[in-house]
């Protein structure tokens, strides 16, 4: 969770998306519209199995868009990623279960892959956040 917060400190200081009419996408738009999804399967997913951090994937997905200075259709696509991500999952799983376990696990470990695939490609060297104050 952690890694994914850096992520979304270190593109919040990259260039902020734009309309796609204006200019072509940026390099990590597909990186960050699959960890939009992640994101929504794992807010359904941990909300279904009483994780301690259920309520947090959509604030972490709002602070990605906020980061980026997404808004109108340049926010759409994202949120209808999380949304799709969210709905994937409600219409399988139910109840939590030992397979609704498993792929929150799955989806985990893809979205540290993401975060730091995002931020090997995109980081830039001194924008990671300080650590908190004890």
């Amino acid at each position: 969770m952690l890694k994914i917060l850096a992520v979304f400190v270190t593109l919040a200081s990259a260039t902020p998306l734009l309309a796609a009419d204006a200019t072509p996408p940026p390099p990590y738009q597909a990186d960050l519209l699959r960890l939009s999804e992640v994101l929504g399967a794992a807010a359904y997913l941990d909300g279904l199995c009483g994780g301690p951090a259920a309520a947090d994937w959509r604030a972490k997905m709002a602070a990605l868009l906020d980061a980026q200075g997404l808004d109108g259709p340049t926010r759409r696509p994202y949120v209808e990623a999380f949304n799709r991500g969210q709905r994937t999952f409600a219409v399988a799983h139910r109840a939590c279960t030992s397979s609704a376990r498993s792929v929150l696990q799955r989806y985990f470990a893809e979205g540290a892959q993401l975060s730091d695939r995002l931020d090997q490609r995109f980081g830039r060297a001194g924008d990671s956040p300080p650590p908190p104050a004890p």
